[in-house]
């Protein structure tokens, strides 16, 4: 506990006045600034506090299978919780910071006891066969930054009260069973979360609307093969900082916000096996330079493949089919040089398949089957050394195979 002195203006107090309020104040400041009942009552707060930890982890413990017995042998009272596996503590307060355990069989139900460990800073047990529900008592958690549940058995609903850990930067709950809506309170105070991922689970229901709002930070979304269903929220396209997107394999219907391909951070998106119609934006509106993974397949998109791609000059992999884009097959295809990965069948496309594109030296998958295409086969393709899946069929195509399709030595289908 310090005090600071008063500030004495030499110059307008006399040396009598002076000397009269260092006799006052001096003796009111203790000599090593501290108190040894101060001492002990924060002592005796810290003890609470570890008392507090250790009866937690016990409980969490107690509601365990731990079929490898890595607690039973570790996780005992003849040595400081602070050394046992998985668990990690501050160096003043011997407190908690830390439970990482992940891949660890432990088998049994979350005790919402955790909900006690209140310098906790990252918990992961994913992968360690939990069941049963999340506990709303992790919302107490007021510490946490990490929280990593992935890849177990939970059941239930994602509780709301996770939306007060103000400080949270990763939350995975992916590859579960959890069920009903996403709270619309989730993200309303997560301004400092950068990873949601919440894949391969059972949601239901429409993203709330206002869900991105405070989410300023977020460069990671994840909610892949759901049953979520509705509008694709605008704010999912105001984040500064998102590099990935995945909605893949759910319901989602009506058109994409277009800001959402306007995005200069964006990396990876994919909207594949969905209800979305509409066009995608063919101007200055389309903007993707870090662009990578493009995956608008099985939807009802329709006009043109949009020329924007053009300055995606990272772009891997082109997945387009199963829609009803109405184009010839781009020329302009042949200067993404690092593309790889090129699937537009299934598309009512009309012309012929040009020759450049055997500028796709890196090519290694092309798709252009069930398109309504006519002209002949280039010879040119048979420069797409790399090529190892080749699909053709169900097109107007005219004219005799290439010779040269014969030195296409890694060709596998």
């Amino acid at each position: 506990m310090n005090r600071q002195l008063p500030m004495v203006a030499s110059n307008s107090v006399s040396p009598v006045l002076f000397a009269i309020l260092l006799s006052v104040v001096l003796p009111i400041i203790p000599s090593s600034f501290s108190s040894p009942s101060l001492n002990l009552n924060a002592s005796a707060t810290i003890k609470a506090g570890s008392d507090t930890d250790l009866a937690a982890l016990l409980a969490f413990k107690d509601q365990l299978y731990d079929p490898l017995g890595t607690l039973s042998s570790n996780w005992t009272t003849s040595v400081s919780f602070c050394h046992w596996v998985g668990v990690s503590c501050s160096h003043r307060r011997q407190r908690v910071t830390a439970l990482y355990l992940p891949d660890v069989p432990l088998r049994g139900e979350l005790s919402p006891h955790l909900g006690n460990l209140s310098f906790l800073s990252l918990l992961n047990l994913k992968r360690t066969g939990l069941t049963g529900t999340i506990p709303a008592d992790l919302g107490r958690l007021r510490r946490l930054r990490i929280l990593s549940l992935s890849g177990n058995g939970l059941t239930g609903v994602i509780p709301s009260t996770i939306g007060n850990l103000s400080r949270l930067e990763f939350l995975i709950l992916g590859n579960n069973s959890l069920s009903n809506q996403i709270p619309a309170e989730l993200l309303q105070n997560l301004g400092s979360l950068e990873k949601i991922s919440l894949e391969n689970n059972y949601l239901s229901g429409h993203i709330p609307p206002n869900l991105f709002n405070n989410a300023p930070s977020l460069s990671y979304v994840h909610f892949g093969n759901n049953s979520l269903s509705g509008p694709i929220p605008h704010g999912m396209g105001s984040l500064p900082l998102l590099e990935y997107l995945n909605l893949m394999y759910n319901q989602f219907s009506g058109t994409v916000p277009p800001t959402i391909f306007n995005m200069s951070r964006l990396q990876f998106i994919s909207l594949m096996q969905n209800n979305l119609t509409g066009t995608i934006p063919n101007n200055q509106s389309f903007s993707l330079p870090m662009l990578r993974f493009f995956s608008l397949s099985s939807n009802n998109f329709v006009g043109q493949i949009p020329h924007g791609l053009v300055a995606s000059q990272y772009l891997e992999t082109l997945s387009l089919p199963f829609n009803s884009f109405t184009d010839v097959v781009p020329t302009w295809l042949a200067l993404l040089p690092h593309l790889t990965y090129l699937y537009l069948d299934t598309n009512p496309l009309v012309g012929s398949i040009p020759a450049v594109l055997s500028n796709l030296t890196r090519l290694t998958e092309l798709d252009l089957s069930f398109c309504n295409l006519t002209g002949h086969i280039p010879t040119e393709l048979g420069l797409l050394r790399e090529l190892s899946y080749l699909h053709l069929g169900t097109n107007e195509l005219t004219g005799i195979i290439p010779d040269s399709t014969g030195n296409l030595s890694k060709l596998s289908f």
